[in-house]
């Protein structure tokens, strides 16, 4: 994996990611997605994906690769997202720009097609889940044996942003890194609940369910 110190402002250096001396490490990284940059400076997040065009801002963003994309359109955002590999008409491996896959629970994904994602060793993964769903032990077996599959650093993006204490350890627990954010969906309050909830969270089963 490539260093991810360009997507990620502050975050967890015993996997590896920088750690600013003058501010503590969360136990989990929160990126949020916005469909605007102009909101970004109300919410602090690790980093930022839009669905903008042009980055413009100095933060820390990363977009959704489509099929327009060129290699222009994406040299000035700090990471891509690749949620379609059908789409990608460009030679990605050749650049530093970090690059994320986004896996969906419901995708049938072969040990194969594991194995072939692991050795690409891409920056980080994106698995996309109902929240109902962590809590169902078969579809944790599912969960486990893709983390378990693809060494990388994993974040959580959930369809629901009604986050508790117990549901943030519980994430932790599960060995994801990091949660993905609606800024659009969700009030500012919510947002800082979450953000006073990751504090709290404790070093018990870090990616041992």
């Amino acid at each position: 994996m490539k260093s991810l110190d360009k997507l990620l402002n502050s975050n967890l250096s015993e996997i590896g990611f920088f750690n600013k001396s003058n501010k503590s490490s969360d136990k989990l990284n929160i990126l949020g997605v916005s469909k605007s940059q102009s909101d970004l400076e109300k919410y602090s997040c690790d980093a930022y994906i839009s669905t903008d065009t042009v980055k413009k801002s100095i933060k820390s963003i990363g977009k959704y690769f489509d099929s327009n994309d060129t290699e222009k359109s994406i040299e000035n955002f700090d990471f891509i997202i690749l949620e379609n590999t059908k789409e990608v008409k460009i030679n990605l491996l050749i650049y530093e720009i970090p690059i994320c896959i986004q896996i969906n629970h419901q995708d049938l994904l072969s040990e194969q097609r594991l194995a072939t994602f692991d050795s690409f060793d891409f920056d980080f993964f994106i698995y996309k889940i109902e929240k109902d769903f962590i809590f169902n032990f078969q579809e944790v077996i599912t969960i486990k044996e893709r983390l378990n599959s693809i060494r990388s650093n994993w974040f959580i993006y959930l369809d629901n942003n009604n986050l508790t204490d117990e549901d943030l350890q519980y994430i932790y627990d599960l060995g994801f890194v990091g949660l993905i954010v609606d800024l659009d969906k969700l009030k500012m309050k919510d947002f800082n609940k979450i953000k006073a909830s990751i504090k709290k969270i404790e070093e018990k089963k870090n990616g041992k369910i």
